[in-house]
């Protein structure tokens, strides 16, 4: 009669069943290990870090669970496999190796997700910063400071990867940096758009939204990116400006304006007499200052020259509001103003004329 230890004794495919046992066991035990560990962090951490009055600790124990879950069951599966006790090779196959090998690539895609998860958190706090700030260009670093970082993150954990499976890191970044010096001088544009994109970014000359002129080109800014920016033209037209233009060239933003300008010269005929110039002169002086939506700290409004045909007046004012529709309706009815005071006082606006004198012979 075949006993129970004859049958845990029983060898299939070289492991016995004592080893089959403690195998799922294990496993089993892992995951009531994992199963406690999340209820502990769920119950008690979650309720504990609910009590402090920053929200750093909640967003990075939130962030923890599923890597340390995964974590724990990534050891549990491979103190399982040990106790197996495998051999070491299999033929030409090296068990062990592979094993290990194994481990360690997983190990790495768990550090990996729980750098992503972090920088999650960082990333959370980061957009909340650009949120208090009136910039809106802020709005769109963010997200490229969190591609940044995962991008930089990959790269570390690729190269930790590779160092682990036993090639040469140190000969592969030499070999990088040639590769890299070959590459920088073929993309000379795109580093030097790079470097236009941090002096936006850092220099902050506009905003989304705002009305710029750069070069030839101008227009409404729409997005900021890491290589150009997206201007929108006033006949609807998108241009995409590369951002080492902004280094190159300055950059002319209308919308920072405070006022808005008003300059011209008012012609008169030469049949105005010099008390009625007088009147003229004060008279525009009168509008401006009567209308509140003029900046009356700054004006100026000057009989300056005997013209070719015309006695120039010379205004230069500033309208409080930087809105264009807004700016011109006040310019609108600036000059209104003026024609109705020159019609008032008998003046009459000159226009280029040319007197021809024809001499008879006697």
């Amino acid at each position: 009669m075949t006993t129970i230890s004859e049958i845990l004794n029983i060898e299939m495919l070289n492991l016995s069943m004592e080893k089959l046992g403690l195998f799922f066991i294990i496993i089993l035990l892992t995951y009531i290990v994992r199963f406690l560990f999340l209820h502990i962090i769920e119950k008690k951490i979650v309720l504990l870090t609910q009590k402090t009055s920053t929200e750093f600790d909640d967003l990075v124990v939130q962030a923890s669970k599923a890597p340390l879950g995964y974590l724990i069951l990534l050891h549990g599966f491979y103190f399982a496999i040990i106790s197996l006790q495998l051999p070491e090779t299999i033929g030409v196959v090296n068990i062990a190796g592979i094993v290990q090998k194994v481990y360690v690539l997983i190990l790495s895609f768990i550090l990996l997700y729980y750098l992503f998860k972090l920088i999650d958190v960082v990333g959370h706090f980061i957009y909340k910063a650009t949120e208090k700030t009136a910039s809106k260009l802020d709005d769109q670093l963010a997200p490229l400071i969190v591609k940044s970082l995962r991008v930089f993150v990959i790269t570390l954990g690729i190269l930790f990867i590779l160092n682990n499976f036993g090639y040469n890191i140190a000969s592969l970044l030499a070999g990088l940096g040639i590769g890299g010096l070959a590459f920088a001088l073929a993309a000379q544009d795109t580093v030097s758009n790079l470097f236009g994109s941090f002096t936006i970014f850092a220099d902050k000359p506009f905003h989304i939204g705002d009305w710029i002129k750069i070069g030839d080109f101008e227009g409404t800014v729409e997005e900021v990116g890491f290589r150009s920016t997206r201007v929108r033209r006033f006949d609807q037209a998108q241009v995409t400006v590369p951002n080492s233009q902004f280094i190159k060239n300055g950059v002319v933003n209308y919308s920072a304006m405070k006022k808005r300008r008003i300059k011209f010269n008012l012609g008169v005929t030469y049949g105005t007499t010099a008390s009625q110039m007088t009147e003229v002169v004060e008279g525009i002086k009168q509008i401006i200052k009567e209308d509140h939506r003029f900046d009356h700290n700054f004006y100026m409004v000057h009989f300056t020259d005997f013209g070719d045909f015309s006695l120039n007046i010379f205004i230069y004012c500033f309208t409080k509001t930087t809105v264009w529709d807004e700016y011109l309706t006040v310019r609108e009815e600036f000059h209104l103003n003026i024609m109705q005071m020159l019609e008032e006082m008998g003046v009459e606006i000159a226009f280029p004329t040319q007197t021809v004198i024809v001499e008879k012979e006697m």
